[in-house]
């Protein structure tokens, strides 16, 4: 019976391909539209050898921006707003790795630290990789307005109509075996069904 019940949870999304493609493109169309000189995918690639530790940090903030906007859309269903969200903290995850990239590299210093300013166009375009990656997965999963209260914590959560599934409590991550038919919702402990 557990084969061929779903597993909804954050792994079902790929997430580690979709945070790669989006790393890609806050990559190469913020850095190269970001300066604007440079229009080159070799400039690109340049980029991640110039400081260690901004590399690090670009890789932390684009990943964060991606992953709090999938949660939040997981949570509330909307894509436009998370898409705007999204936007915003790749935007500033840019402007703290190139605050890195301008102290801590060779090639740069605080001189060159208002290029950042041009990166809106890596913003815009990760907003709107965000909004069709929650796209492809609220075709899949939905949400809908059926409440539920698990019966662990109590917290209440939004599924969809017709949801039959195990998945994570959102705030205890108790795992429960959720039936959902014509606005009732039952929610029970995984393995005391």
């Amino acid at each position: 019976m557990e084969d061929s019940v779903k597993n909804a949870d954050l792994s079902e999304y790929n997430i580690v391909m979709r945070v790669i493609i989006f790393i890609l493109v806050a990559n190469v169309i913020g850095t190269n539209v970001f300066i604007p000189q440079y229009f080159t995918l070799q400039f690109a690639l340049e980029i991640w050898t110039w400081s260690f530790f901004a590399s690090l940090v670009f890789i932390i903030t684009m990943s964060s921006s991606l992953m709090i906007t999938l949660k939040l859309h997981s949570n509330n269903g909307k894509i436009f707003s998370n898409g705007l969200i999204c936007g915003g903290m790749v935007y500033f995850g840019y402007m703290i790795s190139w605050f890195f990239v301008c102290n801590l590299s060779d090639d740069f210093d605080m001189e060159y630290y208002p290029f950042v300013f041009h990166g809106y166009w890596g913003a815009l375009a990760c907003m709107f990789t965000s909004m069709i990656m929650m796209s492809n997965t609220s075709n899949k999963y939905n949400l809908g307005r059926n409440k539920f209260e698990c019966p662990c914590c109590y917290f209440v959560q939004m599924i969809p109509d017709n949801f039959h599934a195990v998945a994570k409590c959102v705030e205890c991550k108790t795992k429960l075996f959720i039936h959902s038919s014509e606005g009732d919702v039952v929610a029970t402990v995984k393995g005391i069904e």
